[in-house]
């Protein structure tokens, strides 16, 4: 917050619990609020009599990244990759989002390693084929939208080896099962299989995989 100008401070520090909403603030300080909206919409280039445009739809710059508006697609599991590679499931779902006008598309948590699926449905960034698949979805969506696509990736942990999100949340594999390794050895549930607690030679392991994993992402050509 020590850079923000004191009406953005002000605005934030009231609001950040969510227990009080804008139209909330508009009950308790019309005037005050009036006045945050038009410093909202100068700093949106939207002052005097130009069009004025609800917070959501106004541009947004994440240091290098400009977006066309603040809405953003989460990520969130397909359970639909076939050995961690994206489908044409993944092509449409994500295509679809970003035609559909949303600023950012971050597609689901993607795995680092095989082993660091959540389950066998997962999708990765440790095989070419993966890579091949991830770049002709990015390319269309810079190509034919105002989108911009961003990856999130990750490592299951003890959460790992568990079957299709229809099939149970969290429920172990009942065949198929790759070991799972965490940070101890705690399952992450009773009826989870207990992970091996990470040594210092799989902490190298996953960081590296972390580190191969990005590097894909970027010749992919995610934002």
């Amino acid at each position: 917050y020590l850079g923000f100008d004191p009406v953005q401070f002000n605005y934030s520090l009231l609001t950040r619990s969510q227990r009080i909403s804008h139209e909330n603030l508009r009950l308790r300080d019309a005037e005050w609020l009036a006045g945050a909206e038009e410093w909202f919409q100068r700093q949106a280039g939207a002052g005097g009599n130009s069009l004025r445009r609800a917070p959501m739809f106004a541009p947004f710059r994440l240091r290098d990244m400009a977006l066309q508006n603040r809405i953003v697609v989460s990520p969130m599991a397909q359970y639909k990759a076939v050995d961690g590679c994206p489908t044409d499931w993944h092509f449409a779902h994500y295509a679809e989002r970003a035609k559909g006008g949303a600023g950012l598309v971050y597609i689901e948590m993607t795995c680092v390693s095989p082993e660091g699926r959540i389950t066998p449905g997962c999708t990765g960034f440790y095989a070419p084929e993966h890579e091949v698949a991830w770049k002709r979805l990015v390319d269309f969506v810079h190509t034919e939208t105002e989108a911009k696509i961003c990856a999130q990736i990750g490592h299951s942990g003890a959460k790992g080896s568990t079957r299709l999100g229809w099939q149970g949340t969290d429920v172990p594999l009942t065949s198929g099962n790759w070991p799972v390794m965490a940070a101890s050895a705690v399952a992450w549930s009773p009826e989870n299989q207990l992970p091996k607690a990470m040594d210092r030679a799989d902490m190298e392991m996953v960081r590296d995989q972390f580190v191969a994993s990005a590097e894909m992402a970027a010749r992919c050509g995610f934002d």
